[in-house]
Parts: C-alpha cells; sequence; structure tokens
C-alpha cells in the first residue's frame, strides 16, 4: 500500500484479528505447496460475506476496496424497491466518531440512508484488520462502495460514492483514540460497547458536521469480489 494509505496505517495499533483479505489468503495458502510458485483466484458476491447479518453493516477493504455491506430486514423495508434511485438522487451519510472509554478505543460508525429510521450504528475495533483496511483504503480513495441487500429480495445494490470530507474525519478518529488499547474479543468489546450505548441512547445522538463524511453516488459498484492470492 503506498501513499495516504500506507501513512495512515502507520498510525494503527497491531492487527489482533486478521482481516477477510488475509483470511482468504491463508485458506489459499493452506493445501499448496509452499516452496512453489502458483496462483489462487477466487470469485464470489459481496453479499456472501454477510450471511445471516441482518440489519447491521459490515465495513471491509478486502483488496483494496473500501466497502459498507448491509442486508436489510423486512422489519426495516419491504425491499429494495426504489431505494437505489433514492441514494443516487439525495446520497447518504457516514459518521465515524473515536471515543475513549476507560483504556480502550473504539470507532462509532453510523451509517444514514436518505429513508426515515435507515440508521444504523456499529462500534468497530481498530485491533480488526477489516476496519483497518477500510479505513485506509477509504482514506486513500476518498471513496466509499456502497453494498445493499435484503433478506427477501434475490436483488442486490452496489453504489460507488465519493468520500467527501473523510481524511479529516479519520485524522480526527485516530487522534481521538491514540495510545489506548483496542478490544479484540467479544468479552473485551462487552464493556467499551455499553459505555457507547449509554453515551447515546439513541443512534442520531452525537452526531455532527465534523464527524459526517457525505457519500454521493458516482456510478455502479461491481457486486463481484475477485480475490487473487499469489505465492
Amino acid at each position: 500500500m503506498t501513499g495516504a494509505g500506507s501513512g495512515l496505517m502507520a498510525r494503527m495499533p497491531p492487527i489482533e484479528q486478521p482481516s477477510k483479505t488475509e483470511q482468504f489468503a491463508q485458506d489459499a495458502r493452506r493445501d499448496r505447496p509452499a516452496d512453489e510458485h502458483w496462483t489462487s483466484t477466487r470469485v464470489f458476491p459481496y453479499v456472501e460475506l454477510l450471511r445471516d447479518r441482518d440489519d447491521a453493516p459490515l465495513y471491509v477493504g478486502v483488496s483494496g476496496r473500501p466497502a459498507i455491506l448491509l442486508r436489510l430486514s423486512g422489519r426495516m423495508r419491504a425491499d429494495l424497491d426504489g431505494l437505489g434511485e433514492l441514494i443516487r438522487d439525495k446520497g447518504a451519510d457516514l459518521f465515524l466518531q473515536g471515543h475513549r472509554l476507560g483504556r480502550y478505543g473504539m470507532v462509532r460508525a453510523v451509517l444514514q440512508l436518505p429513508e426515515y429510521d435507515l440508521i444504523f450504528e456499529t462500534p468497530l475495533t481498530l485491533a480488526h484488520g477489516d476496519v483497518q483496511e477500510f479505513l485506509a483504503a477509504a482514506y486513500r480513495n476518498e471513496a466509499v462502495e456502497l453494498h445493499l441487500a435484503h433478506a427477501n429480495d434475490a436483488r442486490s445494490l452496489g453504489l460507488a460514492c465519493r468520500a467527501a470530507g473523510i481524511q479529516p474525519v479519520v485524522d480526527a478518529v485516530l487522534d481521538a483514540v491514540r495510545g489506548l488499547r483496542h478490544p479484540t474479543t467479544p468479552a473485551e468489546q462487552d464493556a467499551p460497547v455499553a459505555a457507547l450505548e449509554a453515551r447515546f441512547p439513541r443512534i442520531s445522538d452525537g452526531l455532527s458536521d465534523g464527524t459526517r463524511i457525505r457519500l454521493t453516488v458516482t456510478g455502479r459498484a461491481d457486486g463481484v469480489m475477485t480475490m487473487v492470492t499469489r505465492n
């Protein structure tokens, strides 16, 4: 990784949980000889990464593509009808905040889509490789992909978005958690996540223009990921 993304990675804590990029590479190497040259190519739909995860955005940077993946349930919306057009017309908002919670630091991510009640909060830890890859790639590219699916709809939406103003927001996040530890396991995350929930009882609480990244649709994002591993 070069440029702004590499400088950002130098400010990150050590990765304690490998990213999906690294997990795919490990899987490819598992049954292949370590002393030979080979190439492994895996192609899969982005939405496969969500599995049974509904109404909870997943932030990843597989192969340098910063992406937010979200599958909506029927409780949030009947289907995907009209949602792509709405986002193309009005855009979306991503809020990123760094918080000091006792000895731990965490990132609070809030994704707000342009429809009533389509707002989602996700506590993120910098100990996870997926979070670091997402932030570094989004910072470097000043862009984010939105991949939306629905539990009751066979379709999916892939939207490429310009992420205006993301660099100073991410810089502020890292400054806020500098020198702190970052929770890795669910047990370690329980207390800081509870503290975040107490600090912000409603998802809309604590959001500000200084932590807001405007996502403006620039085109279509490929819903298929190609993961190439070489030895």
